[in-house]
């Protein structure tokens, strides 16, 4: 009898939990293995993350891991398993799993029992017929078991490996209902496998023979040939003769492929090549490649073949999506612009394309000059279009499918601009009620475009239309006959030609009442004398303006009255103003819509006479002697001054200087008597007078 016993008992300081793992190795004997309050564990694994230094002891008489039996079967690993070979009845007993962490002790205890089976798990025959299976296939291997409680099924492989269910290995498989499976199996794989089953009771094992040889030369296709011919596409074109094939044996084939004539195929040549996986690639595919292609694979053990018919398509050409010989387009060209047009020809294989003009001058795909190209698409570039290229073109594509041909009818045509609008593209105005209102709408160019209004409503009116207060005049320009408020709106004229078109837009908006746009924040203040301007600047196009001077006198523009004009911008000129045009002028500018007033008060600045130097009461003179009565006055406006004489003449100031008799007279006012004698003496008064006012200094000349 012998058995091994594998136990492991790693450390975790921290809770010191343990679980157990049990591998046991059978030879021929039934044995028992039971642990204490653990029923049925065979594998229990504890982590430790403690890096300090742990004892571990398992008493086996008395060890310290590691640890060795002389006879290598009883030893313990550093990471505390404990493994006992070929087991026997003295074995059973307690064994102890101690550690020692910085004077901290865990013990686990485990029992071991070595007993005879009493209720081994009844399994099939101690052995199986043997299993044959070629290189590459899988093999399996069934083993059912039963047994109270249930058995656990383990395989013994020829390598003397051991796998389960819960171990499997990265070449064999162990299902849950005990099959052992070989996903591909190998020449090495042959050999005895033994399946054991195992309870607490005990144990039964079968034992089977596998045998696995090579497989001869075939090809084994991993997925069905077509059955219907593959097809082939033109020239340029390459046909994968062979695909999703999987050539198989032992030793590996050699693939040769036939042509159609029955020719060996060279596995490299300008028209086959053969793949490293036995495709077989054909290139520049024509319709006489079509026919049977032949694969063989040959190998030491045999031969095998399969045969692929090709077929290889054609289709017709066709040009922009026509087919057949009867279709006509018309292109317009530009004259001196460039013009290109298309000739997509499609087809299997590529159809030859080549263009005839008039004259029947042909220029085939590729062709190039200095004013007509016809690129390798087939396209024909005409640099420069003349008049005299209008005519029927014709561009034709053939292959092995046929001829499909397109016939153009070139029409080239002179430079047609698009019309120009003159002015603005956008305007507004203001609509004006009850009177005509023209909208304009001219257009430049060589070709004067077509013109159509768009109403406010939408409604379209064409070059001479009438409608309601509308009418379209041959000019381009719309009449609206007394307008009203509700012909306001956006007004649309559209001028077209072959060349584009080109919009403008006149919105009228309702009229309303005047704006005075200028604003007086402060008296307009004038001396006396000088002239004024008020302004009164509006907009929105009055149809009055007026103004109301202080005095009530209503002036309109334009108007002239004495001292006071109103321009024609609307601006009051007062010329010469006095103290008697103070006060507030009104302007007012009106509509239909309504009015706008503009007051603007003016101070004319003026101030009673003052004789500041004037002479004194009483004046003394010596005959024969020139004295001077001085008379200086100030005021706005300026004062008249005068001088009263005994005599009672009044003697009045001029620019000038004046004399009367011996008596001369100043500008400055000043009275100067020559040689005065008694005649002279008497009262003198000075008088100083102006709109505003007066003043006056008398003195009495004694003459001695």
């Amino acid at each position: 009898m012998t058995l091994s016993v594998d136990l492991e008992c790693p450390i975790d300081r921290e809770n010191y939990e343990r679980l157990w793992r049990l591998i046991a190795y059978y030879s021929s004997v039934p044995a028992h293995l039971q642990r204490e309050r653990i029923q049925r564990r065979t594998w229990v694994m504890i982590e430790s993350t403690n890096t300090s230094r742990t004892v571990l002891s398992a008493i086996v008489g008395s060890v310290e891991a590691p640890y060795s039996s002389p006879d290598n079967r009883v030893s313990v690993s550093s990471e505390g398993q404990l493994v006992i070979k070929a087991v026997s009845h003295s074995d059973t007993g307690i064994y102890y799993c101690i550690a020692k962490v910085h004077g901290d002790l865990a013990i686990l205890p485990f029992r071991l029992t070595v007993e005879e089976s009493s209720s081994p798990p009844p399994g099939e025959n101690n052995s199986s017929p043997p299993i044959e299976g070629f290189a590459g296939d899988p093999v399996s291997l069934p083993c059912m078991a039963s047994g109270s409680p249930d058995a656990e099924i383990h395989w013994i492989l020829p390598s003397s490996n051991i796998v389960s269910f819960k171990t499997n290995s990265s070449r064999v498989l162990v299902y849950s209902n005990g099959t052992l499976q070989i996903p591909q199996g190998q020449l090495s794989d042959s050999g005895s496998y033994k399946c054991i089953a195992i309870n607490q009771h005990g144990v039964d094992t079968l034992a089977t023979k596998v045998t696995i040889t090579r497989r001869t030369g075939t090809i084994r296709p991993l997925r069905k040939f077509p059955t219907r011919p593959q097809s082939a596409s033109g020239v340029n074109t390459k046909i994968k003769v062979v695909y999703g094939g999987d050539l198989k044996g032992e030793p590996t084939p050699v693939i040769t492929w036939m042509s159609p004539t029955n020719r060996v195929i060279s596995s490299s040549s300008d028209k086959y090549q053969v793949l490293n996986d036995g495709t077989l690639v054909v290139y520049k595919a024509q319709r006489f490649d079509g026919g049977n292609y032949t694969c063989t694979a040959r190998n030491n053990a045999g031969q095998d073949h399969r045969v692929i018919r090709v077929e290889v398509l054609v289709t017709p050409p066709v040009i922009n999506g026509f087919r057949g010989t009867t279709n006509t387009i018309r292109v317009t060209a530009i004259r001196d612009q460039r013009k290109m047009v298309d000739c997509a020809a499609k087809g299997i294989p590529t159809p030859r394309v080549m263009w005839v003009l008039p004259g029947n001058i042909i220029l085939p795909a590729p062709y190039y000059s200095s004013r007509m190209t016809v690129h390798s698409n087939g396209t024909l570039d005409i640099r420069s279009p003349k008049r005299t290229d209008t005519g029927q073109l014709a561009c034709i594509a053939r292959n092995e499918g046929g001829e499909a041909k397109l016939m153009i009818n070139l029409d080239v045509k002179e430079v047609v601009e698009r019309p120009q609008i003159r002015g603005p593209k956008t305007d507004s105005m203001s609509l004006t009620v009850g009177n005509v209102m023209t909208l304009n709408c001219s257009y430049e160019g060589n070709i004067l475009p077509h013109v159509t209004w768009i109403l406010p409503n939408g409604t379209p009116m064409l070059s001479g239309a009438r409608l309601s207060k509308f009418y379209h005049r041959p000019d381009g320009s719309l009449i609206i006959t007394n307008p009203s408020v509700s012909e306001a709106g956006m007004y649309r004229c559209l001028g077209r030609n072959s060349a584009g078109l080109v919009e403008h837009t006149i919105t009228l908006f309702p009229g309303k009442k005047p704006e005075i746009s200028n604003r007086y924040t402060s008296p307009v203040s004038v001396m006396n004398g000088e002239s004024i301007w008020l302004h009164c600047l509006s907009s929105g196009e009055p149809l009055r303006l007026t103004w109301t001077l202080p005095s009530g006198v209503i002036l309109s523009r334009p108007q002239r009255a004495g001292r006071y004009t109103v321009l024609s911008n609307g601006t009051l000129a007062i010329q010469q103003a006095s103290v008697y045009d103070r006060g507030s002028y009104v302007c007012r500018a009106g509509n239909e819509y309504g009015s706008s007033l503009l007051s603007v008060p003016v101070v004319v600045i003026a101030y009673p006479p003052r004789i500041t130097n004037g002479p004194p009461s009483v004046t003394y003179a010596k005959r024969g002697v020139a004295v001077q009565l001085n008379c200086i006055a100030a005021g706005i406006p300026r004062a008249e001054v005068a001088w009263e004489t005994p005599d009672k003449n009044r003697l009045a100031v001029s620019t000038q200087p004046r004399l009367f008799g011996n008596k001369y007279l100043h500008p400055q006012g000043a009275l100067i008597i020559q040689n005065p004698t008694q005649r002279d003496a008497g009262y003198y008064r000075c008088t100083a007078r102006n709109a505003i006012g007066v003043d006056s200094k008398a003195t009495y000349l004694n003459v001695f």
